[in-house]
C-alpha cells in the first residue's frame, strides 16, 4: 500500500488519483474493515478507500456479483501488459484516462517503486509509472 501512496502523493496534483478496493476473494487479505483502517492508519493512506466487496466473478463455490466498477472493466479489451483484467491477487492494477478508456492494467508483482526522489528506486524507469507519466501529458 505504501506504493500506492507514493503514487498519490506524486501525481495527485496533476489529476492522477489511486482508488483503493478491498476485497477477501484471495485468502481473506483484506480481513475486517477494523483491520483496514489500521493498516490505511499505518501507511498513511490518504486515498479514497472503498468498503470491501467482490473484484472477481466468482469465489471458488460459484458466481459471485463484482463490484460494479470491476463488472465494468471487464467488459473492456484488455490492453495489457497483464495477461488478465480480472486479478489472480491483491494489488492488481488498473490505469484509466481522463476519458474513461482503459489504456493499462497491471498484475500483482509490478510495484511502482517506493521513491521518486532517489535516482536509486526504480519508480521512474518502471512500466505502471512511465504509462502514468505519458497519460497525465496528454491534454
Amino acid at each position: 500500500m505504501a506504493g500506492l501512496q507514493v503514487l498519490e502523493d506524486k501525481f495527485s496534483g496533476q489529476g492522477f488519483h489511486v482508488l483503493g478496493f478491498f476485497e477477501n476473494d484471495f485468502g481473506m487479505q483484506a480481513g475486517s474493515m477494523g483491520q483496514i483502517d489500521a493498516c490505511t492508519g499505518m501507511y498513511h493512506v490518504t486515498f479514497p478507500q472503498f468498503q470491501i466487496g467482490h473484484v472477481v466473478d466468482t469465489d471458488g463455490s460459484g458466481p459471485v456479483v463484482p463490484q460494479p466498477v470491476f463488472a465494468w472493466l471487464y467488459t473492456h479489451p484488455n490492453p495489457g501488459p497483464a495477461p488478465t483484467l480480472q486479478p489472480t491477487w491483491n494489488f492488481h492494477k488498473w490505469l484509466i484516462a481522463r476519458d474513461g478508456t482503459l489504456v493499462g492494467t497491471w498484475d500483482t508483482p509490478d510495484y511502482p517503486g517506493d521513491d521518486p526522489n532517489n535516482q536509486n528506486d526504480s519508480f521512474d524507469t518502471n512500466d505502471f509509472v512511465i504509462a502514468i507519466k505519458s497519460e497525465l501529458a496528454k491534454p
